[in-house]
């Protein structure tokens, strides 16, 4: 039986690349595709594919809750991180929202990746770790600064990297400045940065940006 996949990634380059490997098996089809993710999550409801296969780092998304918000609308999909980087981090953090897979972009085992997942396997590309599945289940068992943040908090944050006062972060993202305050200590906090400098340089190091 063909799996059906969406595939969600703001790189055009990616998406033609995955449909052209799908397309040289009769394990997959591809039934749609989405450069960001509000768009990604309403296609998952109207199509309920298989599979998604997700990009780590969506520029209009927060990838954790973006898992989320796709387990929910599409409950019988397995959600798949496709991913450029091998931080653990953000890695752990989309298991533990509802990914049950990750594979690397650059590696040549995607379709493998994809029928173990459909197996019911939770797979986590082996160049990342030395057993996948043990390693998976460890991912999905820890915490990080990443389960902590909400969307939100997220969004004040980007805003943040971008040099923005706490005023203009206020309009930009339509909230009370003291509310915009209000979040930034809670970032400091939980980044552990003495101001908002080093918390945007820490949340770099950890790619949260």
């Amino acid at each position: 039986m063909t799996a059906s996949v969406l595939v969600i990634d703001d790189h055009p380059v990616v998406i033609d690349g995955v449909r052209q490997l799908l397309a040289q098996t009769a394990d997959f089809t591809m039934i749609g595709e989405a450069t960001k993710g509000v768009d990604g999550v309403a296609l998952a409801k109207s199509l309920a594919p298989d599979l998604v296969l997700l990009d780590l780092k969506l520029g209009d998304s927060f990838a954790p809750h973006l898992c989320r918000l796709l387990a929910e609308a599409a409950l019988a999909s397995r959600i798949v991180i496709h991913t450029a980087f091998d931080n653990r981090e953000p890695l752990r953090a989309c298991l533990n929202a509802g990914a049950v897979g990750v594979v690397l972009k650059d590696a040549s085992n995607l379709v493998d990746a994809l029928r173990r997942v459909m197996s019911g396997e939770i797979y986590v590309d082996p160049s990342l770790v030395a057993d996948p599945r043990v390693r998976a289940l460890r991912l999905g068992e820890e915490g990080g600064v990443y389960e902590s943040l909400t969307l939100r908090e997220y969004e004040v944050l980007c805003v943040m990297a971008l040099g923005r006062t706490s005023k203009e972060i206020a309009a930009e993202l339509h909230l009370a400045e003291n509310t915009v305050r209000s979040y930034t200590q809670v970032l400091l906090s939980k980044l552990h940065a003495r101001n908002r400098i080093e918390a945007v340089a820490i949340a770099r190091e950890l790619r949260l940006l």
